[in-house]
């Protein structure tokens, strides 16, 4: 009985700390101008030792389950194609993009960071879509 409360404990943290894919649209009168919308593409993912993937977002967004386990998804190339093809299916250039790449330690105590045991990775892109033909 120990046995199975363990690991269904472990499953439930796990997944409460698996990764997330996400792509965010947004559209507002204050964007102004040729603006259509504003696009956020995001994925983030668990690393043992800062290198072997654990648990990430999953890159097929219709999927039934949200992360990926063992698979490094967490890519600059990945999440920058999923903010392109919103891009190409608003018919749209992107103007205006921002990137954001960070990786962090989850285990520090008193302020002291324990040995790259599980690093998390995110890999972030921001863009706006503006009407092709339009002032950039």
């Amino acid at each position: 009985m120990k046995a199975r409360t363990g690991i269904l404990a472990l499953l439930t943290s796990s997944l409460l700390l698996t990764g997330c894919f996400t792509v965010n649209e947004a559209s507002s009168p204050v964007l102004g101008g040729d603006v259509v919308k504003h696009v956020t593409s995001e994925n983030y993912g668990w690393y043992l030792f800062g290198c072997l993937p654990l648990f990430c977002g999953n890159e097929n967004l219709d999927s039934w389950c949200p992360f990926s386990v063992f698979c490094d998804e967490v890519t600059p190339e990945i999440v920058y194609s999923k903010l392109e093809a919103v891009a190409d299916r608003e018919g749209c250039l992107m103007d205006d993009v921002h990137t954001l790449a960070d990786n962090d330690v989850l285990f520090e105590a008193y302020y002291v960071t324990l040995p790259w045991l599980v690093v998390y990775k995110n890999v972030s892109f921001s863009a706006n879509l503006v009407k092709k033909g339009g002032d950039q």
